[in-house]
């Protein structure tokens, strides 16, 4: 199944858990109404409601009361739930005990777990996910949690660091880089808000009967009667949960299944996560501690707990899906062979073909490789073995990012954004640092002066994926500095008056990824590809024109690509002076498409960027930026001997 078919299916799901839900609510204010009216029966007439065929017409206000006391139970703890999970994965991964680790840890365990999630998260196209330790569970498990890539975070057990070897613990990575790729993170958290809300009637029933006077001065006995209503709405509540949990299992099994096999993708190989799947069944199992780890049960990697209907498919039923041979009978033979990996063991990694130090090596701006259009949906949210190689390079490239740092990690990828966009004439230059300067102080302009000087010398194709090393970093700053590091770099990049298309890519991206890192963003408007044919005139006359010089040439390409999209009447060949803001505009309504029409969208712009039969490292960088905004991440694009994209690990682009 691929990028496109996932988030259909993800969207899918979404609306049939909506339906469920209100389906739920329903029977459970009917439920509610005939308890709480039942009450009122026996009081008035000491005869159950069952024998009053006219029970709700004699109490019209009781029944509109109560059903709007329902709903605002269920409402309210619904928003509070998904208020408190708005912050994003990391929240969740709090809310379990979870600690974060900084990308500078000199602790061997977690320095493996950190650059695993790099060079997943380059390999991906995506910025790099906050990376959690649950240190107090021993079971082998994981988690990633958040609306979005760009809020997203994994978190990994105490017991999955100290007993996979890193074979192992990439397989459990990558399978949760699917959930983050493939939609499944936002209909996780989208779950547990709204279980939390179906979990409150039943928190509302039991408080009810709590504190319930237990003796009453009414000869009907109002007191009992009130125990015995508060008794039922939290048996009610609970029904609720049940068919909840039910959801809860039908949501989440066939798509761990789906994640066990894109994890093998990354890597081309099964081994690493059947032996991680391996030693959840002989060793500590993958039972979570945590009070709360009911609430992620159908979040985690392998099963956290026992409980009626499971949210994960049979171990062996796994396992046998990577290994068809496998013999049950393995799993005592393989008991003694499970041994924790020693603290002070990492992995040793080849560094034959790693270039020492991104600020040394070097790639032509000019350089350029070819594209074939028809297998670029493919890469999309898609990366195999191969960009994984690459992007291990890239993450040693960028090892020394933090060089020389006095702890403040925040200020120095502060710095380090602003250096990307600095300008290489010198009066642009000064002008830009006095504005840093005017709006954070010397402090900082000094070090982004510094570190200016080392990104100049830095390869071209590394500055995106420094981009989203740094973006995780930013997330600790509150909600106020990043809107006021967003705010400095788009006046960076109009120092000049001109944006230029990297600026554009660069702050374009940057925007997407620390904006949904502020807040979770709200679907697009849903449209067509017919209805948006203003907008798709903008996006590829803009993409044309930045790819080819030549007027005659640009409109060619431009052609090229509508004609791909099989518009009835394809809009003609218009660059827009200004473009970055009409961009913006066009992009923001296209992200509304469905993933069937993003996917012939992706493909015909491949189409214009293809047509003079070379992909240069500028038109790369855009059609990434373009692709991120609408939420398609494409991997760095590469050079390979393969139909389409991919390359050695030193010349990403």
């Amino acid at each position: 199944m691929d990028f496109w078919t996932h988030q259909a299916e993800a969207r899918q799901r979404s609306r049939w858990l909506i339906a469920i839900f209100i389906t739920a609510v329903l029977a459970i204010v009917l439920a509610v109404n005939f308890v709480v009216l039942s009450l009122f029966a026996l009081l008035e007439a000491g005869q159950p409601v069952v024998t009053d065929t006219l029970w709700l017409a004699r109490h019209p206000q009781a029944a509109a009361i109560t059903t709007l006391v329902v709903l605002a139970i269920i409402g309210i703890a619904n928003l509070y739930k998904t208020m408190s999970l708005s912050a994003g994965g990391g929240a969740v991964a709090r809310s379990l005990g979870g600690s974060r680790v900084q990308a500078d840890t000199t602790d061997p365990l977690q320095q493996r777990l950190v650059h695993i999630v790099e060079e997943m998260a380059i390999a991906s196209g995506v910025p790099v996910p906050a990376v959690y330790i649950l240190e107090q569970e021993d079971g082998i498990n994981a988690f990633a949690a958040g609306h979005t890539p760009a809020n997203a975070a994994i978190a990994v057990t105490r017991g999955a660091l100290q007993n996979l070897n890193r074979a192992e613990l990439q397989g459990v990575i990558g399978h949760e880089f699917s959930h983050i790729l493939n939609g499944d993170m936002r209909l996780n958290i989208r779950i547990m808000g709204l279980l939390f809300g179906l979990l409150a009637i039943a928190i509302a029933g039991r408080t009810v009967s709590w504190y319930a006077p237990r003796r009453s001065d009414s000869r009907r006995g109002g007191g009992g009667l009130l125990i015995l209503a508060g008794v039922l709405v939290m048996a009610l509540g609970y029904v609720g949960v049940f068919f909840g949990r039910l959801i809860q299992a039908a949501v989440s099994r066939q798509r761990e299944l789906l994640a066990d096999a894109s994890a093998v993708q990354f890597t081309r190989e099964t081994t690493g996560l059947r032996d991680a799947l391996l030693k959840i069944g002989n060793l500590r199992g993958s039972r979570l501690r945590h009070p709360e780890a009911e609430e992620v049960a159908h979040m985690l990697f392998a099963p956290g707990m026992t409980r009626w209907f499971a949210t994960h498919p049979p171990l062996l039923t796994r396992i046998r899906a990577l290994d068809p041979g496998f013999d049950p009978a393995q799993f005592d033979g393989l008991r003694l062979e499970v041994k924790p990996q020693p603290l002070g063991v990492v992995e040793v990694v080849s560094t034959d073909r790693l270039p020492r130090s991104f600020y040394t090596h070097a790639v032509p701006a000019h350089r350029s490789m070819r594209l074939n259009p028809p297998a670029l949906p493919g890469l999309v949210g898609n990366p195999g073995a191969r960009e994984v190689t690459a992007a291990r390079a890239l993450r040693e490239s960028l090892s020394d990012k933090y060089a020389g740092d006095d702890g403040d990690h925040p200020g120095r990828a502060t710095a380090l954004l602003f250096a990307l966009v600095l300008d290489a004439a010198p009066a642009i230059r000064s002008r830009q640092l006095q504005k840093i300067r005017a709006s954070f102080g010397a402090r900082l302009e000094a070090h982004v002066s510094e570190q200016g000087e080392r990104v100049l010398r830095m390869a071209p194709g590394l500055h995106l994926a420094l981009l989203g090393e740094i973006v995780p970093v930013l997330r600790q700053l509150p909600a106020a500095a990043r809107h006021e590091i967003l705010e400095c770099l788009d006046a960076l990049c109009r120092t000049d008056g001109v944006t230029s298309v990297f600026e554009y890519a660069l702050c374009t991206l940057a925007r997407s990824y620390i904006s949904e890192s502020l807040a979770p963003t709200r679907r697009a408007r849903p449209v067509t590809l017919a209805s948006t044919v203003a907008e798709l005139q903008i996006v590829f006359s803009t993409l044309a024109a930045q790819g080819h010089e030549k007027a005659g040439v640009a409109e060619q390409a431009c052609n090229a690509g509508m004609t791909r999209l099989g518009l009835a009447q394809a809009p003609a060949y218009s660059p827009v002076p200004g473009w970055s803001g009409a961009l913006d505009r066009a992009l923001h309504c296209l992200d509304g498409l469905a993933p069937e029409e993003k996917a012939r969208l992706v493909e015909a712009l491949g189409m214009t960027v293809a047509h003079d039969g070379q992909l240069m490292r500028t038109e790369a960088e855009l059609l990434r930026a373009i692709c991120a905004v609408l939420h398609c991440p494409l991997p760095p694009l590469l050079e390979q001997d393969a139909d389409y994209l991919p390359s050695s690990p030193s010349g990403g682009i």
